[in-house]
């Protein structure tokens, strides 16, 4: 009875790897993840599609390995360093930091990825072990940091402020579109700490 194998990533070949994450990279960009292809990623690479459907199971697979490969370690330490005494401020370093200026000019990427991964669980998993969990993880942490500090109310669930805060973000993201500069950053902040600073009685 023969059983699947997982290929160990250690054994891919560095350079086809790189080729191969450029090639998804720059078509989704040029062209949107909906209309990139394996076979067209692989041509652009210079690989074999069997090369590619080696290592990744999915178009969507190979594109989110690339865009969270370039995001990934500088949006965490990014995150890492708001570590100010003024929570509203570094809320908005921290939300500019992200989407501004590491996000930046893929945030088409991320509408891409968030649009495939509506029917396609593995890469909607994938997505939120690989950017989503850790980033809120940090986010949250400072959140009861500002609980801890009376600057946030105590009763206020850290993941629930993170969708009141981000939600705007994605919604002109995916739905009505517009600018997301610092003026529309720092308005989104200044909306969602209408909700989260504790009231009188809390700081009573």
């Amino acid at each position: 009875m023969s059983t699947t194998r997982t290929p160990d990533p250690a054994r891919r070949n560095p350079q086809a790897t790189a080729a191969i994450l450029k090639a998804a990279l720059d078509m989704a960009r040029e062209i949107g993840l909906a209309r990139a292809s394996i076979e067209g990623i692989a041509a652009r690479a210079g690989v074999g599609k069997r090369t590619v459907y080696r290592w990744w199971p999915s178009k969507g697979a190979v594109v989110l390995d690339a865009w969270a490969q370039q995001l990934e370690e500088r949006l965490h330490r990014r995150l890492e360093t708001a570590q100010t005494g003024d929570f509203e401020a570094d809320l908005k370093l921290m939300v500019k930091d992200a989407w501004i200026d590491t996000i930046g000019d893929t945030r088409s990427v991320l509408a891409s990825i968030v649009a495939e991964s509506q029917h396609d669980p593995h890469l909607a998993a994938e997505f939120r072990k690989r950017l989503i969990d850790p980033a809120s993880a940090l986010v949250a942490e400072r959140i009861r940091r500002a609980q801890a500090d009376g600057q946030v109310a105590p009763d206020i669930d850290p993941y629930r402020a993170i969708e009141l805060i981000y939600a705007q973000l994605y919604y002109r993201l995916l739905v009505v579109h517009g600018p997301h500069d610092e003026a529309y950053v720092d308005d989104v902040v200044e909306l969602a700490m209408r909700g989260l600073r504790p009231s009188r009685q809390d700081r009573a």
